[in-house]
């Protein structure tokens, strides 16, 4: 058996099977389920050191400790070992020297999500099922609407009707079926659990599905692989919680496979209005969810995290902490990330570069430190909201040299 199923709440054990979702004893939300390896019988399957495994294809180097029965089963498309690169400009901004950007932008959808599909689409394949569905602020539904297509299974995608217009296009071009709901992304995660129950599709929903997270786990797999050893703190956005819980689940994995001697410190960004798992962690509660929920990153715009309790599990684990900012600060995060960083991120992803400022006011990262942040989305998911930041009414220049020239003059001023 490659992996037992456990539950995080009552520590229930379940059998291996890419069809079981969640507890049946403590339902969706507090029942979500870990993946456990026999990591101890796999030692021997690795090197002593990370830097070994050079530059092997992360599904390829980690297959012992990923739910796939094989390679052949994930999508042809190029999903993962995604670019790890410093910024001059943003070290400068941020006062650390050991400043790391995870540009997941560049996935096959252009965004990080693709982790996700992938290991999920993996899972349906084995289990023989032809239909697979998910809910999606946006980001999770055009991934697998552009990982489907690459292996010619058909995709259902419940959204809600503040789906941002180029997420949607995405849907689209690659003929998923897609139902636009007159509805938040909460009642469109609700309605997507019951067609799947009631049509026998295969659930592809984050958290619900714990395969979603084994995906979004090689993240971490890969940060501490390009680094040779694991960082000292990762900073990432937060919605649903199930990206953050992954990265735990990837570093806690090779830490008890004696791959890294320290796990991270790992840091979650919530957008102000709509911050229920903030909440949670700053008063050490149960999660509250929140009716209203209002705030321009679409992607983290979840008034009802789904992966909640592994999601604080994460931070609280390891030092780290859940903190809120707002849109305000996500917009002016966006700009110095194009502009210093090279990194064109969606609002969403933003948050990461938002959060770490905030962190660093904050006196909670120390300037030496070893520092990863993990940019989840590309900007062009959302351009109405980019045009917030920039001016595009450029000036039209006339086309001789002396008019050139003083354009060019008065531009180098500004």
């Amino acid at each position: 058996m490659k992996y037992i199923l456990k539950c995080v709440t009552c520590s229930q054990e379940y059998r291996s099977d890419p069809i079981i979702l969640t507890c049946s004893r403590c339902g969706p939300f507090k029942g979500t389920l870990d993946v456990i390896y026999p990591l101890d019988e796999i030692k021997g399957v690795f090197p002593n050191k990370l830097a070994s495994l050079g530059n092997r294809p992360v599904f390829e180097a980690f297959l012992p400790i990923l739910p796939i029965a094989n390679l052949t089963n994930l999508p042809p498309l190029l999903v993962g070992d995604t670019p790890m690169f410093q910024s001059p400009g943003l070290s400068r901004l941020t006062g650390l020297t050991n400043l790391w950007l995870k540009d997941d932008g560049r996935n096959p959808s252009a965004s990080f999500k693709d982790r996700a599909s992938a290991i999920a689409l993996a899972m349906a394949k084995e289990a023989g099922a032809s239909i697979i569905a998910a809910a999606s602020t946006g980001n999770a539904a055009s991934s697998l609407a552009t990982l489907a297509a690459s292996v010619a299974l058909k995709a259902v995608l419940f959204v809600p009707r503040t789906i941002p217009k180029p997420k949607l296009v995405q849907l689209l071009i690659h003929e998923a079926k897609v139902l636009k709901l007159d509805c938040d992304y909460d009642r469109a995660f609700d309605l997507c659990q019951l067609a799947c129950k009631k049509f026998g599709w295969y659930n592809r929903n984050t958290a619900v599905n714990p395969f979603t997270g084994e995906g979004k786990k090689t993240a971490a797999l890969e940060i501490a692989r390009d680094l040779g050893q694991a960082p000292d703190v990762v900073i990432c956005p937060v919605g649903d919680g199930c990206i953050i819980s992954g990265l735990y689940k990837g570093f806690s994995d090779l830490e008890k496979l004696g791959l890294i001697d320290h796990m991270p410190r790992l840091y979650g960004i919530q957008a102000e209005g709509a911050n229920p798992l903030v909440r949670a962690f700053d008063n050490n509660s149960e999660i509250k969810p929140i009716q209203i929920i209002n705030t321009i990153a679409d992607s983290i715009s979840v008034g009802y995290p789904r992966d909640g309790v592994k999601a604080l599990r994460a931070v609280r684990n390891t030092d780290g902490a859940m903190i809120s900012v707002s849109d305000d600060e996500i917009l002016q995060a966006q700009k110095p990330l194009a502009a210093k960083g090279g990194v064109f991120a969606e609002p969403a992803a933003s948050a990461s570069l938002a959060g770490l400022l905030k962190l660093g006011d904050m006196k909670s990262i120390n300037s030496k430190e070893k520092v990863v942040l993990l940019i989840t989305g590309h900007g062009l998911k959302d351009i109405d909201t980019a045009l917030k930041n920039i001016r595009i009414d450029t000036k039209i220049v006339k086309p001789d040299i002396n008019s050139v020239e003083n354009e060019i003059n008065q531009l180098l001023k500004e």
